[in-house]
Parts: C-alpha cells; sequence; structure tokens
C-alpha cells in the first residue's frame, strides 16, 4: 500500500473511490450530490491547501482517505492536528488500512512537531473497537458547540 496525497494529479481516482462509496453508504458520507467540478476546484484552491487529504491506494485504486490539517495556538505554542475525515471502503475494511492511514499521519505529524491530535469520532461498536485500540490515547465525551455561520452550513449539517 503507498500513501498519496489528494491533488490534480490523484483526483480522478479519489473521485473513483468516493462514487463508490456514496453508493454504498450514501448516509455516511455527508454528502447530497457529489460535485465533481467543485471537488477538482479545491483541490487547487488556496484555502484548502492547508487541508490534507491522505490517500491509501493499492493498485491505483483509494482505498481509504484520512484528512487533516495541523494548527497551534500562539500563547504557548501547542501544536495540533484535528482529523476531520476518515473513510475505508467497506470491502477493504478490517485489512489494516485504517491502521495504515494512522501510522502514516501520526508519522507526518511527528515529522511536523505535532503535540497531539484530536478527531470527533464515530460512536459505533466497530469505532469503539478501532480507536479502544489506539495506543496514549483517550476517548471520551466532551461538550461540542456547533454554531452555522453561512446557509451553506446549515445544509450541509442537517
Amino acid at each position: 500500500m503507498e500513501y498519496r496525497i489528494l491533488n490534480r494529479e490523484t483526483v480522478d481516482m479519489y473521485l473513483t473511490y468516493l462514487k463508490k462509496a456514496m453508493s454504498e453508504e450514501p448516509d455516511m458520507m455527508c454528502l447530497e450530490a457529489l460535485d465533481e467540478e467543485g471537488i477538482r476546484r479545491r483541490v487547487d484552491d488556496p484555502f484548502f491547501q492547508k487541508t490534507v487529504s491522505l490517500l491509501a491506494v493499492e493498485r491505483g485504486q483509494v482505498l481509504g482517505r484520512i484528512e487533516y490539517h495541523f494548527y497551534g495556538c500562539i500563547q504557548d505554542g501547542f501544536r495540533m492536528a484535528y482529523v476531520d475525515w476518515v473513510y475505508v471502503l467497506k470491502e477493504h475494511r478490517h485489512k489494516g488500512v485504517a491502521q495504515g492511514l494512522f501510522r502514516e499521519f501520526e508519522r507526518r505529524c511527528r515529522e511536523n512537531g505535532i503535540d497531539q491530535y484530536f478527531l470527533l469520532r464515530a460512536e459505533n461498536p466497530n469505532a469503539d473497537r478501532f480507536y479502544g485500540a489506539f495506543d496514549n490515547a483517550e476517548s471520551g465525551s466532551c461538550p461540542v458547540l456547533r454554531k452555522n455561520v453561512s446557509p451553506r452550513s446549515q445544509t450541509i449539517s442537517q
């Protein structure tokens, strides 16, 4: 397995993966419709350049993806990452794809001096088992405030 960044060269294989994911588990994709041209534009949009989509690729096909960004606190210099998406195609689950994505992501965190990362995890038996196996990690519930600031965000979060 190799790990590649979503960019202009990998966008077609990513779109193939996303179409398959949407056909298999549309309720998990947080999309009502696939906007291929929008995705192609966002790959080159400077606003999204600090967001990394790391693709797990085997034989030219994307099996899974983790999306994250790095950020920091000016006050204390703490360097963090936020994982905003993890998804592996159903047929490739329980084969080490997600573990490999996290290993590669954590390697990149160490390379960039990241102190800690966060994610909002799914709450189901598979997710509980997967995240429960992480070393030096804690899961819990914490209060989350989510406020929509644009009309677009209201349709996405519903």
